[in-house]
């Protein structure tokens, strides 16, 4: 025993450990009263500090644009002569399928018909505006600004290991510049299990919106009755957990790298099913308007707090998603961080942001363009369905207007499997890494400790699920991202100190 844990570091193990089987004892044992106080924290978060979600969205371009165009952006992430670790195709992959899940398929298909039937800036629902509206906002919500909040972290750790030489890839490593003695003293311990609790939140988003949905289609395909819908729904988290365990055990060039890049050429041959069978040039007509308005009204989305309204759509929409980004930053920065070795600064910031927010935005493009089109011409009632038997149904009824539905039930599945297994692996693979005491650019954490993390992921959502489904998972992203909004700024100020203190002269 004492030699499985030589390696791990319990100060930061033990007691996220700790805590985290407490919740999911209490989720399990007393699921009214935790449900009751998880919307509590939800409701205080948003209508205090929503303001603070998207400010911090605002820094965190400001912070892209200050870096790349400084002298900085060409300081390379490793030795000199060194060339990028892995090939373009395969980082993009990677990058991509771990900031994305099951989520962007469910979500994309979704979001537009929660838009279209309550819109944004009081508009008429369901009016030709409001369609308008509806197709592009889910691309402002997933596009740029969400993974601008990625790079403070990534850009802080990858400097750390490949630059520094940091034999540890925690982000309160990243921020030993102003944290200095307390870098491994309380401190440092609490902004490391504020990380843990950050990506255990925003995973456990993840899978409580793609189980239920999952389950309830291949009820359908399968004709399983609904008495069964917590045995099909255990059955996806046990597929799930072979799918990503196998990829964890086998660790980052093996497992997780073969995984992205089957990952994205089967979602592309879906998106490409999608765009063909449906009104192919009605959707690109609708993107080349998305465009334009999303251009027309950046600002005023990025700044769109509603004080003197209800303030529930910024509450429900954008904030919850600055949250679920923000919770979800500690994850990407430390996976895109180790896997960007060779790249330059201002490479893999730009990088990042641009392929991670164009294929996001193909996929709002065809998904939405696509039940929008259903909506608008009458062949589906979406927004009754949606409204009055969950987002499963509506899932079910959009699949059921393609031909050969049951095969594109299937496939819709395999796709999502896909999608979260990679996000699982690269999160507990980070996980693993922010526990080991010492983690060399080469190597990897112990394999036990990745399987752990990923386990530990499925156990949670499995109570947030009996607790009250999707809003109660939902929530958890903005809850748990609220104190890693500090620890954004934070690595702000930490990056720009060491690059300062490292470079002081300009970089040629």
């Amino acid at each position: 025993m004492r030699k499985l844990f030589r390696k791990i570091n319990l100060k930061i193990f033990a007691p996220t450990c700790l805590i985290l089987v407490l919740l999911i004892l209490v989720l399990l044992l007393q699921p009214v009263k935790a449900g009751q106080a998880i919307n509590f924290l939800y409701d205080r978060c948003t209508e205090n500090f929503g303001w603070l979600y998207l400010t911090a969205c605002i820094c965190s371009f400001a912070f892209l644009i200050w870096m790349t165009s400084s002298r900085f952006g060409s300081i390379k992430l490793g030795d000199k002569e060194e060339k990028p670790q892995y090939s373009q195709i395969s980082w993009i992959a990677m990058l991509f399928t771990a900031g994305v899940g099951t989520s962007i398929v469910i979500l994309g298909f979704l979001e537009p018909i929660y838009y279209v039937s309550s819109p944004p800036f009081l508009i008429e629902p369901l009016s030709e505006q409001a369609y308008e509206y509806a197709h592009m906002y889910g691309q402002f919500h997933w596009g740029l600004s969400a993974w601008a909040f990625y790079n403070p972290a990534i850009i802080a750790v990858a400097y750390m290991i490949y630059v520094r030489k940091e034999p540890s890839i925690r982000l309160s490593s990243a921020c030993s510049v102003v944290l200095k003695k307390q870098t491994n003293g309380w401190l440092g311990h609490v902004i490391d299990i504020l990380v843990v609790f950050g990506v255990v939140g925003s995973i456990a988003t993840s899978l409580g919106i793609g189980t239920p949905v999952l389950a309830d289609v291949i009820r359908e395909v399968f004709g399983i009755p609904q008495a069964y819908d917590l045995t099909v729904k255990l059955t996806v988290l046990t597929i799930w957990i072979f799918i990503f365990g196998t990829s964890v055990f086998l660790g980052l060039d093996k497992g997780i790298q073969k995984l992205s890049n089957i990952n994205i050429v089967m979602a592309f041959i879906f998106l490409l099913i999608i765009l063909f069978v449906g009104p192919t040039v009605g959707i690109l007509k609708m993107e080349l308007n998305s465009t334009g308005l999303y251009l027309q009204e950046f600002f005023r989305m990025s700044t769109y707090t509603q004080p003197f309204g209800s303030g529930e759509f910024t509450k429900n929409w954008t904030v919850f998603y600055w949250g679920w980004w923000i919770a979800f930053m500690p994850m990407m920065g430390m996976f895109v961080g180790k896997i960007s070795r060779g790249r330059t600064i201002k490479n893999v910031m730009w990088g990042q942001l641009i392929w991670g927010s164009l294929g996001c935005c193909f996929s709002f493009m065809i998904f939405g363009g696509y039940s929008l089109y259903l909506q608008k011409s009458g062949r589906v009632d979406l927004v009754s369905i949606l409204n009055n038997e969950g987002q499963s149904q509506a899932i079910i009824a959009i699949l059921k207007t393609l031909p050969m539905a049951k095969i594109m039930m299937l496939f819709l599945c395999i796709v999502c499997f896909v999608y979260l297994a990679t996000t699982i692996d690269s999160c507990a693979y980070v996980l693993a890494g922010a526990t080991t005491k010492e983690l060399p650019p080469t190597g990897e954490p112990a394999r036990w400790n990745r399987l752990f993390w990923a386990l530990l992921f499925c156990m949670l959502s499995i109570a947030l699920m009996l607790i009250g489904g999707i809003e109660s998972v939902k929530i958890m992203s903005v809850v748990t991202g609220l104190p890693l909004i500090f620890v954004m700024f934070l690595l702000m100020v930490s990056v720009k100190k060491t690059l300062e203190k490292d470079y002081p002269q300009r970089t040629k």
